[in-house]
């Protein structure tokens, strides 16, 4: 009840079925809840990495900026890569993506990280034995 300017009381004016709004809440607040706990998350991989993930680059040719877009390789590593390749007396210096594990903090787990992103120029030919290394 509310009290006019004249002193008399009248009824306050009445919400439409409150118990249908909060339903309607509930069956809104639940179908979110079933949609976000169904829907697989998203892999987390920026644009610009998910368009080279297609690319195969061939560690003999890349330059740097093109070696970064591997995983796990960042400036140190892929300086490491180009030096280790113009030290090299053979011609490719990597045949084979084993050859790699040559390359300065480089070891057999980062070549299996970057196996399916590495091409060669022939990839018939034997990788390196150690003793061949420079």
């Amino acid at each position: 009840m509310i009290a006019d300017s004249n002193a008399r009381l009248t009824r306050a004016p009445r919400t439409p079925l409150p118990g249908a709004c909060l339903g309607i809440a509930a069956a809104l607040l639940a179908a979110h809840v079933t949609c976000c706990l169904t829907a697989a998350p998203a892999p987390r991989v920026d644009p610009p990495r998910r368009a080279q993930m297609a690319l195969r680059l061939d560690p003999n040719l890349a330059n740097a900026a093109d070696l970064q877009l591997l995983p796990g390789i960042g400036p140190k590593l892929a300086q490491n890569i180009i030096t280790f390749r113009e030290a090299s007396a053979d011609a490719p210096a990597f045949r084979a993506a084993d050859d790699l594990d040559g390359v300065p903090r480089i070891g057999p787990r980062t070549v299996e990280r970057l196996r399916p992103f590495l091409r060669f120029p022939d990839e018939v030919l034997p990788p390196r034995r150690q003793s061949d290394s420079p």
